[in-house]
């Protein structure tokens, strides 16, 4: 856990929590010192008995009314909740005020509250405070924000997973792991000459391939997490005329795609995010590959070739009366099995003895057998694709990392630990050796926002919403 950096005697400062725009409720939070006792100016109770500090039960709605001193005029009737300090979510007293959300309503209420002195907070705020007064550690923060801005219901529950200490957990042992380590080295750069027994370098080498293994699901997670919030790409290719923009079209369910008997119908990319069981997926459509002197074709295929060359996972598609060409069986062996599913279509035009044996279409590939005319075959497919690429391959114990920055911190520690594992196996002086562990203790530290410039921490924060 973070250890607190600031006291509780900073700004008083309110946000407004919900959107804005006209609603139902809206929720404006205040935060710091001075409360309940500096509101008491804007509150009234229905039944014109005077409110003191003391009357607000911890953790209670209390139903009051929003009086606008100035007009001398009740401006909005509203609930409001009082949370001590610390038992709240900044570590500060807080106070949060349900009314009303008309807009207008809503401003004349915060400029009531900078008036008696509140100041209005920068976005993020509250969860900074929350992490600087120790309610927070950086991972559970960044959880907050990861939960807010989640753009499928994958992201939000790993996010709130999270947000219950999962990420922090996994780093605090990899963090206790290279401590040991680097005690252990350091002991015996400190007794060498000393008669005492020390670890070999074998057993130091063993005990870095342990924190690899440790590392190893983080950076399976990472890539896991960019493809939910960026969406897994998935690429269909294929020869001319083998169905790709058919397949396009069926699987985003509407007719984005051109589709005609003419060979060379797709020249550019068609691109389409949609989901599959709740997993992202960009679904890019390309021009069929074949040798052509049509120059706008070629550019057409190039990019084809390009796109499934960096694709999560690619769609190899073609004729099943014609089965696997000499080129398709090429692609497949470059592409590889684990980012490749192979799809006979247009079986529905095979005769029964002509139905392509799916099974042996390419040994260790997986293969099915479609008809985009008929239908048949395309909910397997779907559920394929869900099986092949889009299931969570680190398991449902492992965190989902769902930030760039955390993405590259785990990415750099495992690059120190590699690189101290090296230097021993090269039987280098342990001094280079203590040196390395120290910086990858560093960024693991720097994950956890032990040992974070205020720089960063402006930078993460300022992505949160202002109420936030």
């Amino acid at each position: 856990m973070h250890t607190p950096s600031t006291t509780l005697d900073s700004e008083l400062i309110a946000g407004l929590a919900t959107p804005p725009g006209c609603s139902g409720v809206a929720v404006i939070r205040l935060s710091g010192p001075g409360l309940p006792h500096t509101l008491l100016p804007l509150l009234r109770h229905p039944s014109g008995q005077p409110l003191k500090p003391e009357w607000f039960k911890p953790r209670t709605l209390h139903r009051l009314d929003l009086f606008d001193p100035e007009a001398n005029s009740l401006l909005d009737q509203a609930l409001v909740v009082y949370f001590p300090a610390p038992h709240s979510f900044t570590g500060e007293a807080q106070m949060e005020i349900h009314s009303h959300g008309a807009p207008v309503v809503l401003t004349q209420l915060l400029t009531l509250l900078t008036r008696i002195g509140v100041r209005m907070a920068q976005p993020g705020e509250f969860s900074r405070r929350a992490y600087q007064n120790g309610k927070l550690d950086l991972t559970r923060a960044e959880a907050l924000m990861a939960l807010i801005h989640a753009s499928n219901l994958r992201a939000a529950r790993e996010a709130a997973r999270q947000l219950q200490g999962s990420l922090g957990q996994t780093i605090g042992k990899i963090r206790e792991s290279l401590l040991d380590l680097l005690v252990q080295t350091e002991a015996e750069l400190d007794f060498a000459d000393e008669e005492i027994e020390l670890h070999s370098d074998g057993h130091l080498t063993q005990q870095l391939q342990e924190i690899t293994q440790q590392l190893n699901p983080l950076v399976q997670g990472a890539t896991v997490g960019q493809q939910w919030q960026n969406g897994l790409e998935l690429v269909i290719l294929g020869q001319p005329n083998v169905g790709k923009s058919s397949l396009y079209n069926h699987l985003v369910g509407k007719e984005k795609a051109i589709v005609t008997p003419i060979a060379g119908t797709t020249r550019d990319l068609n691109e389409h995010h949609l989901a599959i069981h709740g997993v992202p997926i960009v679904l890019v459509d390309t021009a069929g590959v074949r040798e052509t002197a049509e120059v706008i074709e070629q550019e057409g295929i190039q990019r084809a070739k390009a796109r499934a060359a960096q694709a999560d996972g690619v769609l190899l598609l073609y004729d099943a009366q014609n089965g696997l060409s000499a080129i398709e069986m090429q692609w497949a062996a470059t592409l590889g099995p684990d980012r490749l599913i192979l799809v006979a279509n247009k079986v529905d035009q095979c005769q029964t003895e002509t139905m392509p044996d799916t099974t042996t279409a390419l040994a260790g590939f997986r293969s099915l057998a479609i008809s985009c005319r008929t239908g048949v075959g395309l909910a397997a497919l779907t559920q394929a694709i869900y099986d092949h690429f889009a299931q969570q391959p680190a398991g449902e114990e492992s965190p989902v990392i769902l930030l760039a920055r955390q993405r590259e911190v785990i990415q750099r520690t495992k690059a120190l630990v590699e690189e101290a594992k090296e230097l021993l196996t090269q039987g280098k002086p342990k001094e280079i050796v203590a040196m390395v562990l120290r910086s990858s203790l560093a960024t693991v530290a720097e994950l956890a926002g032990e040992t974070t410039h205020d720089q960063l921490l402006d930078r993460i924060f300022s992505q949160f919403c202002i109420g936030k």
